[in-house]
């Protein structure tokens, strides 16, 4: 027993003397005596290793260093924050950065401000002479073109209160012969005053009723036609986005959609709606299925259905019909009351039979009560499938629109039988059992569905779930479908049971991590629900984990300090993880997913259409595909090139495009009209895609080394363009947990913005998320994104509308030095002009 206590003194001794050798702090550098500085290795505690470090961060100049944060240069360097602040002070003595001058210096200072001309002379006076170098500029706004929709694109819309739905093309040709088209760009854009449409919040999911401004057509020559899984077909130009979820959602260009790709849409569509009486609306669905025109009658082969018909014609309409029985059918023979009131209904035939524009504008029992109508004249239902044809292709995307309604997905395809196509709808998976409201009301038709069968969440989910899953260190279930689905099978598509089961266990992860916590603030040695090993990159060694791992927290106060601290941020980082995994779940359940079968790109050569939706910049779609609406690009970046007599600043520009939008074919349009060689002004304009917000940021940093690179050239860089600024932020940060994290991460990036604009006498000019180009410079009034964090960022803040007769309406909303006013301009061939 005396040697066993005397092991147990000699580790505790060797673990005590460990402790104390963790808590060596890494010496600064000397500091050198003062003197001129002027370069990095002047500065003092800067030695070659940490100017090294810098340089490679990009911070290569004392300016540079003069204008960052202490924090930024603790990371960079592997400093203490008090030696980085004594850095940057000597950096800022250096650069007679920091101190005051007299107000009349400053103005002398602010005359060698460069400007930009936009091309129109009250667009310049409003912004004191053109776009300002040592400034963010931001536009929001919306307009444009090429990104649009083919013209047999289903629409549906609300005006006033009442629900159509028809073609794009229809519906541009219906609102142009009312209020004319005005030509824009390279189309016509009609101007809608009352017509609605609803809209997905990416954010949230959640589904709201928003109005559309105008309604635009342009001619194409290709398409991409992207063939789903479900039957349907989205037939779109080349750069047009389209939502699908790849490690979250995201809006990807349609040239880049891949077979195998999910794209996203809405469970459920909405609509103003109202009730109407149940017989009614199951006679029409009766009538639609089984009805014709020449006689009007309906024929059925179902007695029970035959007196249902005549009871309800005879309460209705107020007469008895004929029936005639010809091999075991009853054909009811309807007169001119009833047509009266079944109104086109009455004299459509197979091929061209819609759905009612009661039951568009309909409440979801009504709307059940006629599908059940439907089924029973012309459709069956078992217990693993609900099938329904016709023959009518409107009919079909009616009959989707429907049961979209209802929150029910359909898959769609066609058959061609000689010279007729059939168009066959069928309703399989878990989405049997959502249309039970549906067969309760039918006469015929079986009413056990099964449960089970093929899952509505995509393998794509699964594995966003699995990574973040990937963090913890949970305890395994048996038999549990989820947890393989997090760990191992990444290729299933799984069921509404099994995304309960995941979300179980991210709640149980906030559980433990909650635990965890409390016995760490207690002292305790936590039960962690992820790998001591994390304490890794907080900067401790292998050794010291293995220590804590086997012995709980060090004793000694300041060390078991530091560790309770790391494990708080570990844990603090992985509540977020946990949060992010739950509210996508949460979001998801109001999506349906959609696999592309294939995209090929066609010949076109028509009209193609688009909605603008100021507000959210997408409109939901009859099938409930979320679609994107449009935009446009290019102006300033070729102005600038122009020299000082002519609005420009002898400048190159560096564009950071964040949604594939830049269109050199634009840029060569408005050289050429505005007298440029437009081979040489694409030559100074440098191009790169940011495919994330880290991305993005980086090529900041790399937009810098170019800047440098053209600074004694006689093109030095003086435009910088972010478009879109807020684009991957927003589709990468989903829901309220991450609303911190983002709006920290975009604060930093506006920072170097400014350093960039205040160091090299540049101008930046970033649009918000998907709205105005930098040669557009107009739309409709919109809310910017970015929150407060981008609002009290800019320098200068322009709100674009749409304005009469063609014009274009700038409105100045935020300035340190200009007041608020407008200038309205338009937009040609040459860009902007007065």
């Amino acid at each position: 027993m005396a040697r066993k206590k005397s092991d147990e003194i000699k580790e505790l001794e060797e673990f005590e003397e460990f402790e104390v050798d963790e808590e060596e702090e890494p010496k600064e550098e000397t500091s050198k005596s003062p003197g001129k500085i002027t370069t990095l290795e002047d500065l003092p505690g800067v030695g070659p290793a940490t100017a090294e470090k810098l340089r490679e961060a990009g911070y290569d100049t004392i300016e540079a260093i003069a204008v960052a944060s202490p924090l930024e240069l603790k990371e960079i360097a592997g400093i203490s924050e008090g030696a980085a602040l004594k850095i940057i002070q000597a950096a800022r003595e250096a650069a007679n950065i920091g101190t005051f001058m007299r107000a009349d210096e400053y103005l002398q200072k602010r005359a060698t401000i460069g400007r930009i001309f936009t091309g129109s002379k009250a667009l310049d006076k409003l912004l004191g002479g053109g776009i300002e170098t040592q400034a963010v500029t931001e536009v929001f706004g919306e307009f444009g073109s090429g990104k649009c929709f083919a013209r047999d694109t289903g629409i549906y819309y609300e005006n006033d209160t009442l629900v159509h739905f028809e073609t794009i093309e229809d519906m541009y040709l219906k609102y142009a012969s009312v209020s004319g088209e005005l030509p824009f760009d390279n189309g016509y854009a009609v101007p809608l005053e009352t017509v609605s449409v609803y809209t997905l919040d990416p954010d949230s999911g959640e589904i709201r009723r928003t109005k559309a401004a105008y309604i635009y057509r342009e001619r194409v020559e290709k398409l991409a036609e992207i063939k789903l899984s479900t039957g349907q077909t989205l037939r779109v130009t080349l750069p047009h986005p389209v939502l699908v979820f790849r490690d979250g959602l995201q809006w990807v260009p349609a040239r880049e959609i891949k077979p195998g790709d999910i794209v996203v849409g809405v469970r459920s569509v909405p609509a103003n709606s109202s009730g109407i009486d149940p017989e009614r609306t199951y006679f029409l669905g009766l009538f639609v299925a089984e009805g014709t025109s020449n006689p009007l009658s309906i024929t059925i082969a179902s007695e029970e259905l035959k007196d249902l018909v005549v009871s309800f014609i005879e309460k209705n309409d107020g007469y008895t019909p004929t029936v005639e029985v010809r091999r075991d059918l009853y054909r009811i023979l309807l007169r001119k009351k009833t047509a009266e009131w079944l109104g086109e209904l009455g004299v459509s035939n197979a091929f061209t039979k819609a759905v009612p524009d009661e039951i568009l504008n309909a409440d979801e029992d009504s709307i059940a009560a006629f599908l059940a109508g439907y089924i029973d004249g012309d459709g069956y239902a078992t217990g693993s499938i609900v099938e329904m044809t016709t023959k009518s292709r409107k009919l079909a995307d009616g009959l989707v629109f429907l049961f979209k309604r209802l929150g029910t997905a359909v898959k769609l395809s066609e058959k061609k039988i000689g010279d007729e196509v059939y168009y066959r709808l069928y309703i399989t998976g878990e989405d049997r059992k959502v249309i039970e409201r549906v067969l309760e009301r039918a006469r015929l038709k079986s009413r056990e569905m099964k449960e089970g069968g093929i899952g509505r969440y995509p393998p794509a989910l699964g594995r966003f779930l699995g990574r973040l899953y990937s963090e913890f260190r949970l305890p395994k279930r048996d038999d549990e479908t989820a947890y393989h689905i997090l760990t191992r099978k990444k290729d299933v598509w799984f069921t509404e049971k099994t995304l309960f089961r995941i979300e179980e266990y991210f709640k149980d992860a906030l559980e433990r991590l909650d635990g965890a916590e409390k016995a760490i603030l207690a002292g305790e040695k936590p039960d962690l629900p992820f790998a001591w090993t994390a304490l890794l990159k907080y900067g401790f060694t292998e050794r010291q984990v293995s220590n804590y791992r086997t012995r709980g927290l060090p004793k000694r106060p300041e060390l078991r300090g530091k560790v309770a601290s790391a494990l708080i941020q570990e844990i603090e980082r992985l509540r977020k993880v946990a949060n992010l995994a739950l509210e996508t779940i949460a979001l998801v359940r109001k999506l349906e997913f959609h696999e592309v079968s294939s995209v090929e790109v066609i010949n076109y050569n028509d009209w193609v259409y688009d909605l603008v939706i100021p507000e959210t910049h997408n409109f939901i779609a009859p099938n409930g595909l979320v679609l994107h609406n449009t935009q446009l690009a290019h102006t300033l970046a070729v102005i600038v090139q122009k020299p000082l007599e002519e609005g420009g600043l002898n400048g190159s520009v560096v564009w950071i495009d964040t949604e594939n939008t830049f269109r050199p074919e634009r840029i060569r349009q408005i050289a050429e009209n505005r007298g440029l060689n437009p081979d040489e002004v694409l030559k100074n304009i440098y191009v790169a895609r940011a495919f994330n917000s880290n991305h993005q940021m980086l090529l900041v940093e790399k937009a810098e080394e170019i800047i440098k690179e053209k600074a004694e050239t006689d093109r030095p860089v003086k435009l910088l363009v972010v478009d879109s600024l807020t684009s991957h932020f927003r589709s990468e940060y989903v829901g309220r947990g991450t609303l911190a994290e983002r709006q920290q991460k975009l604060a930093k990036h506006l920072a170097d913005l400014h350093r960039l604009a205040n160091l090299y006498d540049i101008a930046v000019f970033v649009t918000n998320q998907v709205q105005a180009k930098p040669d557009a410079f107009f739309g409709d009034p919109t809310k910017p994104v970015g929150g407060h964090i981008l609002a009290h960022s800019a320098t200068l803040r322009i709100y674009l509308r749409k304005g009469k007769a063609g014009k274009r309406v700038a409105r100045l909303i935020d300035s340190p030095h200009l007041p608020e006013g407008e200038a309205v301009f338009t937009v040609t061939e040459k860009g902007v002009e007065d």
